[in-house]
């Protein structure tokens, strides 16, 4: 019973934390706030940048996962590769 509440402390403060740094829980607001931080643009400039990368990779409309893993990798690596 300790450990559930332990785990469910944790996931509330993660969750938090990530709602005070980006006010929202969605991976791609996400991915656009880091962006414009790192290069200083325009949100339209990052937002058509993001399109364009999904677009390129075959996606759409992303959804939340493939967001997911684009701003896990703007995180590890920086900006998405230019193709």
């Amino acid at each position: 019973m300790r450990t559930l509440l332990v785990i469910a402390i944790l996931f509330v403060a993660a969750s938090a934390a990530t709602f005070a740094r980006y006010e929202s829980f969605s991976p791609c607001d996400w991915m656009a706030r880091d962006l414009e931080a790192k290069t200083g643009w325009p949100s339209l400039a990052v937002e058509a940048r993001i399109k364009a990368y999904f677009l390129l990779d075959g996606i759409v409309d992303p959804d939340p996962v493939d967001c997911l893993f684009a701003w896990w990798g703007v995180r590890r690596e920086g900006l998405p590769p230019e193709t």
